[in-house]
């Protein structure tokens, strides 16, 4: 975890990408590349992580999963399509 701008992150170990935990946020930060001493600033990439709600209560946990009728851009990793890819690689 690592906080970013004030929000809550997880960090991908392997690309550095942070996303918030509350929303599902994808952050990077931006310069004016017309201005070389501007401040790197905190931007969102939109949603890009479905969250869930956790509760914990007297020892247990309970989730109660997002709602699924939209579409995020991590859910295709768990898509057919996705899936069929990386067979047809590991077939390499």
């Amino acid at each position: 975890l690592q906080d970013v701008n004030g929000k809550q992150c997880i960090v991908c170990p392997w690309h550095k990408y942070k996303i918030t935990l509350a929303e599902g946020e994808g952050l990077y930060q931006s310069i004016d590349p017309r201005d070389p001493r501007s401040k790197a600033i905190w931007c969102s990439k939109g949603v890009k992580q479905r969250t869930h709600s956790v509760q914990e209560r007297d020892g247990d946990v309970f989730v109660t999963l997002s709602d699924l009728s939209s579409k995020v851009e991590s859910d295709y990793y768990q898509s057919k399509k996705y899936k069929q890819a990386m067979r047809a690689t590991m077939k390499r």
